[in-house]
């Protein structure tokens, strides 16, 4: 299969770990974002301090109630009763309950608040994106795959969204409380303090090694994996093919070794993924052991308490844990903000050039449609249009042709303004269309793809896409104009029947019939038919001719066709080559003389036509 369309699907992959282009900046932008909800971030920020600092007292009030308990034992020896113990360490153990209790309540303030903003937030560029797909224009998506801009509004999006409802809001939490714990530490004794960071530092050097390794290795499995979707992608879609011309053996083949390449390199990334959590912990645990040692030395020579060395051990693990866990955060919040960069670069887009202030209205056209020194190019550098020029007179019917890439379609994209002009300008009735809005000018200018589409609904609904308010009587008379209604009726529900783009209850030809419809329902002034007929058969193509011939009356009309046959009748016939139009006039003319229309004729029928 096509293995640069393997790749391209594997570059995409949404599942894929990468890093962003400009951390700095994607994570400033994305700061502003998130103090668009400046009461919701304050709010955070306040539970965050207040729960960090009651869960990191908690410590210190156990040390106090060891000590007042060891205390007491050395004064008065061993064998108190309930109540003398209740004494002793009944207000302690009171206010410990009460600083977990008030810990977990603010905790839950504060999740609860992050997962409200990273769902709003998620939900505001979600929003824009999809305002901002609106407004892209066709050049976009020309340079753009659609599985790359789904990626982007979709699982970019959500990685997003469960990185700001947990993994920053653990990485927030483990950042204060180790900020909280070592002050505490240092007040205590700065000494022993000192030592067990010197020994955790050991843990975060190895945590950082380890990580770029599981880094590495979760890129090198989402990779493959990326390619093994794209495999058994073309394995479904391109079914009927691989099994016309004996391939699937091949295919076979294709999937199951990289199916095994998947298989190692999935089998490695958890092997690292899995060891990253007991070496850490192993690493950890010296600077508790010695935590440990150096607090019993130091008791011994009674410069600290027991209580006070059981608060040390309390605050090594309340650091070590984020330390464990920020080499999975740090991953994580990467491909988080690829993710934030990826969706920002959609909205960073360059947009349509927005509507003239001065907008003119055409209450009513004639439908004469003047092309002027035309220039245009996809490329500014490379242009593919130097100066067209034409003139078309109300209610004709001009046929464009040409060898593949001539620019056909690119001729009536510039009439629709899906691209802006290099230079010149295009006119209907004497306005140029910049001096038209975008809607009104696509309400005059009627098209029928070559490419049906069809969305999920009725098929009413889909008929009736450019005008949602017509009857049932409209529609069932577009239908009938243009050779559907006989079908439609046959379905089981009629014109209520729900159908969708690719559900496979519709012929390539049927659907086609439906878009001719729908565009025979709004009834415009224009009508521009790329390759219309290409998906039907013989019989329908002239049904639907007659269709169009009936529909186009009254009408100017620019028809795309690659069978010359079927253009015999237009008032005008363009003929174009690498973007310019080389040849203008009618069927018969045009055959008259030695002409590339002429050699496009004889090679479709083989034979040189008769004229006259």
């Amino acid at each position: 299969m096509d293995e640069k369309n393997t790749q391209e699907r594997s570059s995409i992959n949404p599942e894929m770990v990468d890093a962003p282009q400009n951390t700095k900046k994607t994570i400033r932008r994305l700061i502003s974002l998130l103090l668009e909800q400046k009461v919701a971030m304050v709010l955070i920020a306040l539970s965050t301090l207040l729960s960090i600092g009651l869960f990191a007292v908690t410590p210190l009030i156990m040390g106090w109630a060891i000590d007042a308990l060891i205390g007491t034992l050395q004064v008065n020896g061993p064998g108190g009763g309930f109540a003398e113990l209740a004494e002793i360490i009944g207000v302690p153990l009171i206010i410990l309950a009460a600083a977990y209790l008030l810990s977990a309540c603010f905790s839950f303030v504060q999740e609860y608040t992050m997962a409200s903003v990273g769902e709003k937030l998620v939900l505001s560029l979600r929003k824009k994106v999809s305002e901002k797909i609106t407004k892209l224009p066709l050049r976009y998506y020309d340079s753009h795959q659609t599985g790359d801009l789904l990626s982007r509004t979709t699982n970019d999006l959500d990685r997003v969204a469960e990185v700001l409802k947990t993994g920053l809001l653990q990485f927030i939490n483990g950042a204060v409380n180790i900020v909280v714990s070592i002050a505490v530490m240092l007040s205590l004794n700065a000494f022993l303090t000192v030592l067990i960071l010197l020994s955790m530092s050991i843990s975060v050097v190895v945590t950082k090694w380890i990580s770029a390794k599981n880094f590495k290795v979760s890129l090198d499995n989402q990779s493959v994996l990326g390619e093994l979707n794209g495999q058994i992608e073309e394995m479904f879609t391109g079914n009927l093919i691989i099994k016309t011309f004996n391939r699937q053996e091949a295919m076979q083949g294709t999937i199951k070794a990289i199916s095994q390449r998947q298989y190692e390199a999935n089998k490695k990334a958890q092997f690292v993924m899995f060891a990253i959590y007991p070496v850490i912990r192993f690493l950890t645990q010296l600077g508790f052991v010695m935590t440990a040692i150096v607090g019993g030395i130091l008791v011994v020579n009674n410069t600290m308490t027991i209580g006070i060395v059981q608060a040390f051990l309390q605050y090594v693990n309340q650091i070590s844990e984020p330390i464990t866990q920020s080499s999975y955060f740090l991953n994580s919040f990467q491909a988080a903000m690829a993710s934030v960069e990826r969706v920002l670069d959609v909205l960073d887009e360059e947009e349509e050039l927005p509507d003239s202030p001065s907008l003119k209205e055409l209450p009513k056209t004639r439908g004469a449609v003047t092309f002027e020194n035309v220039q245009f190019g996809y490329i500014p550098e490379k242009m593919l249009m130097n100066g067209v020029s034409l003139s078309v007179k109300p209610n004709e019917m001009v046929a464009i042709v040409g060898p593949t890439g001539a620019g056909k379609t690119t001729l009536v994209n510039l009439l629709m303004r899906f691209y802006e002009l290099n230079g010149g300008r295009i006119l209907i009735d004497d306005t140029d269309i910049r001096e038209l809005s975008k809607s009104q000018l696509r309400k005059i200018v009627g098209m029928v793809l070559q490419d049906t589409w069809l969305f999920n609904g009725t098929i009413a609904e889909n008929i009736a896409y450019g005008k949602m308010d017509a009857t049932r009587e409209e529609i069932v008379a577009a239908a009938t104009a243009s050779r559907c209604d006989h079908f439609i009726r046959t379905l089981p529900k009629g014109y209520d029947t729900v159908i969708a783009g690719e559900d496979g209850s519709l012929s390539q030809g049927e659907m086609q019939l439906l878009t001719i419809a729908r565009v025979m329902l709004v009834n415009p002034t224009l009508l521009i038919l790329d390759e219309a007929t290409s998906s039907v058969d013989t019989r329908t193509e002239l049904a639907i001719q007659n269709a169009m011939a009936q529909i186009m009356e009254g009408k100017t009309s620019f028809v795309i066709a690659h069978r010359l046959s079927t253009i015999k009748t237009a008032d005008m016939i363009l003929v174009m080559k690498d973007g310019d139009i080389i040849e203008k006039g009618t069927h018969e003319g045009l055959l008259a003389e030695e002409t590339f229309y002429r050699q496009m004729y004889e090679s479709q029928f083989a034979a040189a036509p008769e004229v006259g």
